[in-house]
């Protein structure tokens, strides 16, 4: 019986190091040894002593790992304004500028008109995000060499990540062709080019005097596939180098964008996609004209729960992402 908990836990660190070797770029014997003389040093302590270096869930430990780093570098959330510093007990307050001023060329007429600076207040609320709970059996945790808790918990920070991801997406991408937000659709043909809808995009604002330095296009994984059979140049050098600019665009990549309907209206939230009612969408910004901001990280933990034998433990986190005033969008549909 201990000999095949030995096999187990030794299969278990090859796994692990396996895992952190392919995040960090590092040498998986390496990172197996390390990890195996450190189980090792982990359970003739606790062997020893009573003492494990992960007892218990402190917050001051695990909220850390949740909130560093939480943007990946290929995330398109990148590309959108954070409004993080502005946060104050998990509100925004901030406010939308008044008109432009009017410029005259060779003016007679005196006095000049003005423009009285009308700036509207506004204060938005974040929303809470939370995960459901992981257990932590006891006798699990025992057993195995690695810290089970802190492969959880990258997996509850994966998870809010990718539900902020996709309401991003859909709060971001426009709702409909509305010239009068300068939002723009562009929808394919069956046989039209997802690369000549990019130029038709950049043409479109081009049109509405932007000056081309924010500009940020969502391509979905559909749209890809057509720029790898279009171009396979061009579609290696996206994947190489997320968020590069190419046709003035920022580009960056995501599975999770809105679906839209033949006509070119959006769908519901994550609705599910027909074939032949619905197009994939890819979805463009400008990123002063979207934000994101994060505010408190609350950690919630039962330890040594008696009905569960083990710990139990979840997250909520204060997050808000939202167009600022649903303008300068932009989709390629296909």
């Amino acid at each position: 019986m201990k000999t095949s908990k030995l096999i187990l836990s030794i299969l278990a660190i090859a796994l692990f190091a396996i895992l952190l070797s392919t995040l960090f770029h590092a040498s998986t014997w390496s990172v197996f040894a390390l990890l195996l003389v450190a189980g090792t040093i982990t359970h003739l302590v606790k062997k020893q002593y009573g003492v494990s270096f992960f007892e218990g869930l402190a917050p001051e430990v695990w909220i850390p790992m949740v909130k560093e780093d939480f943007y990946p570098s290929n995330s398109f959330l990148n590309g959108a304004m954070d409004l993080s510093t502005l946060v104050n007990n998990d509100k925004i307050n901030f406010a939308e500028a008044g008109a432009d001023p009017t410029v005259m060329k060779n003016n007679t007429n005196f006095p000049i008109g003005y423009t009285v600076a009308a700036d509207t207040p506004k204060a938005i609320e974040l929303d809470y995000y939370d995960t459901d709970s992981t257990i932590v059996r006891n006798a699990v945790a025992v057993e195995l060499v690695y810290d089970q808790r802190s492969l959880y918990t990258n997996k509850h920070k994966k998870a809010l990540l990718k539900r902020i991801g996709m309401d991003a997406a859909y709060a971001y991408a426009p709702q409909e062709n509305d010239p009068a937000k300068f939002n723009s659709i562009i929808n394919l043909g069956a046989n039209d080019s997802v690369i000549d809808g990019l130029i038709d995009l950049q043409a479109a604002y081009n049109d509405c005097d932007d000056d081309a330095t924010d500009r940020n296009l969502v391509l979905c994984a559909a749209h890809m596939a057509a720029i790898a059979k279009e171009d396979k140049v061009l579609y290696k050098s996206i994947m190489a180098q997320p968020g590069q600019v190419l046709y003035d665009f920022k580009i960056w990549t995501y599975s999770k964008n809105p679906i839209y309907f033949a006509d070119g209206t959006k769908a519901a939230y994550n609705a599910a996609f027909i074939n032949g009612t619905h197009k994939k969408g890819s979805f463009s910004f400008l990123g002063n004209e979207v934000m994101k901001a994060q505010g408190t990280v609350e950690m919630f933990s039962k330890l040594k729960d008696p009905d569960i034998k083990g710990d139990k433990f979840n997250f909520q986190m204060r997050a808000l992402v939202s167009s600022l005033r649903g303008k300068y969008a932009g989709a390629i549909l296909k």
